[in-house]
C-alpha cells in the first residue's frame, strides 16, 4: 500500500483501516541481511554515538538506559517533521506493524507506508546488555529495507550507546514525479532523519524525561514524535555541521549511486572502444557475482569470457591506431557500439529491479551514441584542426577510458559490497 496527499495528512479514522490492511502486506524485498550488499545494489548506513553513562553493572531502574529503552519502545525517536508513526501500541512489539506518515517539502507533501518490526534483541551477560528491534518496509513502500536501532550499555564502564544501522533500496513509487523527487531529495532527508533520531533519543533520554515513555493517542492508534526544540531539518541534511551537532562517533553512508550511472559510464567506455565495456564489465562480475543465478551475469562472469573480451579489447586499442580503420560513426561500428553500451549496461543491472535491465540497456546505448560522436568529433577537430598526431590524440583518449574504467567499476567495491549489515 502507497498513498500521497498534498497539504494535509489522515485523520485516525482513515488510518484505522489502512493500518488492518497493513498488516496483511509481505516485506517488499525477499533478500537476507547477507545478501543486503552494496554490489547488490543496497545503500547502507551506519551511525553509532554515545549517550551518557550510568552507574556500571546492569541497566539501573530508572536510569540513562532504561529511559532510552522507552524512548525506541514508543518509537518517539523518530521526528514528526520527517516521519510520523501511527500504529497501536497493543499490539505486541515482536511483528508490529506501523503506518510510516514521510514528509517532505516543509510538511506540505505526504505519503503513507507501511513497516514491521522484524527482529527483536533483549540481551544481558557479563560484560553488555543490549536492547533493540529491526523495522522491514512492507509491499507499497517508497523504499526498501531493513533498519536496527540497538542499545548497548558496558557493564565495567556504564558507558551507554546508540547505534543505526541500514540497508535500503528505492521501493515502490505511485508515480514517475514522486521518484524523480525521491531521486533528488531523498539522501538529504534520510541524512537529516538519522543524526535527529541519535538526537531525540539523547535528549529525550536525558533532558525530557516527562516525555519518556508517555504516547500521544486520540483512540484506537498511538502516534510518535514529541516536538523537541532542535534545529531546522536542513541543518542536518548537511555533511559536516549536522556530524558535530549529534555527536556521532561514528557516521558512515555507503551510498549505492544506482545502475543508471553504471549503465551510463559503461556506454561512455563503448563509445570510446567498444570492447571495453563488456571486458569491464565481464571482469566486475567475475569478482562479485561468480555463481549469479541470473545468466547474462553467470555467461559474463565465466573465467574464460574476461580473457577473450580482454584480448578483443587489446586487438581494438592497436586497430584504432592503424590508418585503415573505418570511423566509429559508420553505420556498422556505430550500431555496434551501440549494442555493446546496452550489454555491459543490463549485465550489471538486477533483474529484481522492475525495468531496471532494460532501462540500464536503453541508457547503455543512448550514452554509447553520444560518446561515439563526441570522442569522433573531438578528435577530428585535434587532428584537422590543430595539428595534433592522431596516435598522440588516440593514446589521450586510451588514457581517459583507463582512468574512468578505474573509477566505474573497481574491484574494491566488491569488498564493501560483501560488507553486510549485522546487528552488533
Amino acid at each position: 500500500m502507497i498513498e500521497w496527499r498534498w497539504f494535509s495528512g489522515w485523520t485516525e479514522e482513515e488510518m484505522v483501516p489502512r493500518l488492518a490492511r497493513a498488516r496483511t502486506l509481505a516485506r517488499n524485498f525477499p533478500e537476507v541481511s547477507g545478501e543486503m550488499t552494496l554490489q547488490g545494489g543496497w545503500s547502507q548506513v551506519r551511525s553509532e554515538s554515545v549517550l551518557g553513562r550510568e552507574s556500571p553493572g546492569r541497566p539501573v531502574p530508572g536510569g540513562l538506559f532504561e529511559r532510552a529503552q522507552q524512548v525506541l519502545e514508543t518509537f518517539d525517536f523518530s521526528d514528526p517533521r520527517i516521519v510520523a508513526w501511527h500504529f497501536s501500541a497493543e499490539e505486541p512489539m515482536q511483528g508490529r506493524t506501523v503506518l510510516l506518515e514521510l514528509r517532505a517539502l516543509g510538511q506540505q507533501l505526504r505519503y503513507l507506508c507501511g513497516v514491521r518490526v522484524g527482529d527483536t534483541r533483549e540481551e544481558h551477560d557479563e560484560v553488555y546488555s543490549v536492547f533493540g528491534f529491526s523495522f522491514e518496509t512492507l509491499h507499497g513502500h517508497i523504499e526498501a529495507g531493513r533498519e536496527w536501532f540497538l542499545l548497548k550499555k558496558e557493564h565495567e564502564s556504564g558507558e551507554v550507546r546508540f547505534h543505526i544501522e541500514a540497508a535500503w533500496r528505492p521501493g515502490q513509487f505511485p508515480n514517475g514525479w514522486s521518484r524523480l523527487g525521491f531521486a533528488m531529495v531523498a539522501p538529504r532527508y534520510q541524512r537529516a532523519w538519522h543524526r535527529l533520531t541519535h538526537v531525540r533519543v539523547r535528549e529525550l533520554a536525558l533532558k525530557h524525561p516527562e516525555f519518556v515513555g508517555q504516547l500521544t493517542s486520540h483512540g484506537r492508534l498511538a502516534h510518535s514524535g514529541h516536538a523537541l526544540g532542535t534545529a531546522p531539518v536542513q541543518f542536518f541534511a548537511q555533511r559536516a555541521p549536522g556530524r558535530r551537532e549529534t555527536q556521532l562517533e561514528e557516521e558512515i553512508e555507503a551510498m549505492n549511486r544506482g545502475h543508471g550511472l553504471r549503465a551510463l559510464g559503461l556506454g561512455v567506455l563503448a563509445g570510446m572502444r567498444s570492447m571495453s565495456a563488456p571486458a569491464l564489465a565481464s571482469r566486475w562480475l567475475t569478482k562479485t557475482q561468480p555463481d549469479s543465478e541470473d545468466r547474462l551475469a553467470r555467461t559474463l562472469a565465466h573465467p574464460w569470457t574476461p580473457r577473450v573480451l580482454g584480448l578483443l579489447a587489446v586487438g581494438e586499442l592497436v586497430a584504432d591506431k592503424l590508418p585503415m580503420a573505418p570511423p566509429r560513426v559508420a553505420a556498422v561500428p556505430l550500431t555496434g557500439r551501440m549494442l555493446s553500451g546496452a550489454l555491459a549496461a543490463a549485465s550489471v543491472t538486477t533483474e529484481r529491479q522492475r525495468g531496471g535491465r532494460l532501462a540500464a540497456a536503453a541508457l547503455g546505448a543512448l550514452a554509447a551514441l553520444a560518446s561515439s560522436w563526441a570522442f569522433y568529433s573531438l578528435r577530428r577537430t585535434a587532428t584537422k584542426k590543430l595539428g595534433v598526431p592522431d596516435v598522440a590524440v588516440a593514446l589521450t583518449e586510451d588514457a581517459l577510458l583507463a582512468g574512468l574504467a578505474s573509477r566505474l567499476l573497481p574491484v574494491s567495491e566488491h569488498q564493501a559490497g560483501q560488507a553486510t549489515l549485522s546487528p552488533v
